[in-house]
């Protein structure tokens, strides 16, 4: 049995009308887990993407296939449709293109998805009266931490150095200042959640802790040739559903109040680490990673910071349940449930 019920406690304070939710990007990764989430707490969730569910994350969020509207976030038109049939009060934007290196080899491509998708999204929150809008942005939209963590009134935009995370990390930057545009003067409630590299049954961006997870327990030996230096602070995906949950109930409004909140484990954990602990909780498992980094790498890990989470404690009483160890016991769990399924 998986672990969703126990790990929903944030959010049991919610209205007694039964909120109205869609989730864009909602057959996604991230998405899945935030519908499951939701849907727990009691919400009517719809969601709306391009794709279909996959396998495992319709074994993971069960009511997703057919709570799911099919449309581009680029068309306003088919968007504008989805938000007039449901009548959300509530969108959380969770569609997005992910990643550095793609980022580079379609810059286009990422804004018109990242940038102006979610303008889409303003638009439709604008034209049908949705009082809140939840942003999943990321870590990335803030330019680079100015200490020893990455707080969110940390520079979020240099006038002599591009973002370091490149197209993906200005997209989601951009987003942010729009979000904060259509909350000051088009008067939604707009909540932006910064979230750190996030890990799970189901992850599509392996982050080195995927193939070392689901090959262990496959028998199958994983080999890095680079990258065990390379640390993230990564957070479990269900301590991601967990804060969105939260941010959807937050009914904050007092003036000079952040809409911008870092959703993180609040730690750096590298690959090599991950490889540990792995083999400790799989004997046998077979893992060869090695300590150089690729020069992307080397400049990446310079603005590697842990998040501060202090913000999404004090507003929404939200705090981390997973730390890696328990995180990776958790995704081997329900990696093994799964192919015995």
């Amino acid at each position: 049995m998986r672990k969703h019920d126990a790990l929903i406690s944030d959010c049991d304070n919610h209205e007694e009308r039964i909120l109205k939710i869609l989730v864009t990007g909602g057959a996604g990764f991230l998405g899945a887990y935030i519908f499951d989430a939701l849907t727990r707490a009691g919400s009517e969730v719809h969601a709306y993407d391009r794709a279909q569910v996959p396998a495992d994350l319709a074994w993971v969020a069960k009511g997703l296939p057919d709570a799911l509207i099919h449309g581009e976030i680029a068309d306003f038109a088919s968007l504008s449709s989805a938000c007039s049939s449901v009548r959300p009060d509530v969108i959380v934007h969770a569609a997005a293109r992910v990643g550095f290196e793609p980022s580079l080899e379609d810059p286009s491509g990422f804004y018109q998805t990242n940038v102006m998708g979610f303008v889409n999204v303003c638009e439709v929150a604008r034209a049908f009266g949705v009082r809140k809008v939840v942003l999943i942005s990321s870590n990335t939209a803030c330019h680079a931490g100015v200490g020893p963590v990455q707080k969110e009134t940390d520079p979020a935009f240099s006038i002599v150095r591009a973002n370091p995370s490149a197209h993906y990390g200005t997209s989601k930057m951009i987003s942010e200042a729009i979000g904060m545009s259509y909350g000051q003067f088009h008067g939604i409630d707009f909540r932006a959640l910064r979230v750190a590299a996030v890990y799970g049954f189901g992850m599509r961006t392996p982050l080195y802790i995927k193939p070392m997870i689901e090959n262990a327990v496959d028998g199958l030996k994983t080999t890095f040739a680079t990258g065990g230096r390379m640390k993230r602070d990564l957070t479990h995906v269900l301590d991601v559903g967990r804060a969105v949950a939260a941010a959807v109930h937050f009914d904050g409004t007092q003036p000079g109040q952040s809409r911008v909140i870092n959703i993180a484990a609040g730690n750096l954990v590298s690959p090599a680490e991950i490889a540990r602990i792995v083999r400790d909780m799989v004997p046998g498992a077979e893992i060869d990673i090695g300590d150089t980094l690729t020069p992307l790498e080397e400049e990446n890990l310079k603005s590697r910071v842990p998040l501060d989470i202090g913000m999404a404690k004090n507003l929404l009483g939200w705090a981390p349940q997973f730390q890696i160890e328990r995180g990776i016991a958790e995704y081997l769990e329900t990696y093994r449930n799964y192919r015995e399924s």
